[in-house]
């Protein structure tokens, strides 16, 4: 007869199989998920926007398989999947705010965590500052200018969370970046401007 510690031994280990199997299958979804988040982001910057929209919607697509592990794998969905929610947060957000140039973004559809949607917002004011770039190379000031007004509200808006390291991880670093980033750019804003206008003023005064 088979003993009692052997039996039980023999369902740890299928316990333990099964949520192999299930790791696996669920690193395989946020690698494509994440996957299709950057590509989104690139399609954004190329203003390729209907790929764009396909990638996320992909990336939406696979969101809602991996919530699916949540609550029967909390002790590996929580640490597999939080970067990849933090990239389709990102993509995301800055699809919204090149649409519609605003931040009433609305994060319920995502069914992601509140401490990747605060950090993937952190990452994306490095996207829009990007973006802000390409606009300031071809003199689109005024556009810039707005998107520089959401940077700001975004960095402003995550200074009060205040909290500590385990409840947003890595959030504190990322708004100092968001910081410097807005910084960078209103240097890059003036310069650009000011070398439009003295192209403007050679231009007249020949």
């Amino acid at each position: 007869m088979e003993s009692i510690f052997r039996r039980t031994l023999d369902e740890f280990r299928k316990v333990l199989e099964e949520k192999e199997l299930a790791r696996e299958e669920l690193l395989k979804l946020t690698r494509e998920m994440r996957i299709n988040a950057t590509k989104a982001i690139a399609c954004l910057h190329a203003k390729e926007f209907d790929k764009a929209d396909e990638h996320l919607k992909r990336a939406l697509e696979l969101m809602e398989k991996i919530y699916e592990f949540k609550e029967k794998y909390p002790d590996i969905y929580y640490p597999i999947t939080f970067d990849a929610m933090q990239e389709l947060v990102e993509a995301y957000s800055f699809y919204h705010v090149l649409k519609h140039e605003n931040l009433e973004i609305d994060f319920s559809k995502l069914k992601v965590e509140i401490p990747p949607i605060l950090t993937g917002l952190a990452d994306m004011a490095g996207e829009i500052r990007r973006y802000i770039l390409d606009l300031l190379r071809v003199g689109e000031f005024e556009k810039a200018e707005r998107l520089i007004g959401l940077m700001e509200e975004i960095y402003l808006n995550l200074l009060t969370f205040n909290f500590p390291d385990r409840l947003t991880p890595n959030l504190r670093p990322k708004t100092d970046y968001v910081r410097g980033a807005i910084e960078r750019t209103k240097s890059d804003f003036i310069s650009a401007k000011v070398a439009a206008l003295e192209g403007y003023f050679k231009k007249i005064t020949r």
